[in-house]
């Protein structure tokens, strides 16, 4: 299992969420908090750019989810 940056669809609106995902790409849980990014002060400023990047990346190569009535997310 690995955890991975995702768009959700949340119906009025898009959130990038941390999502883990198993050997086949499908999702086994993800944080319901949206996204935010830090880094301590030793990588400074761009540690936040590479992690960005990092999202931008795994976010682009893999489809939006859509959060469901139930609370689960879905391939959009």
């Amino acid at each position: 299992m690995a955890w991975t940056y995702r768009i959700v669809d949340h119906g009025q609106h898009y959130v990038l969420h941390e999502v883990e995902v198993d050997d086949d790409g499908s999702v086994c849980g993800w944080v319901r908090r949206s996204i935010d990014f830090a880094c301590d002060r030793d990588r400074g400023a761009a540690g936040i750019v590479s992690s960005l990047e990092q999202a931008l990346k795994e976010a682009r190569a893999a489809p939006i989810l859509k959060l469901s009535k139930d609370g689960s997310l879905v391939t959009a």
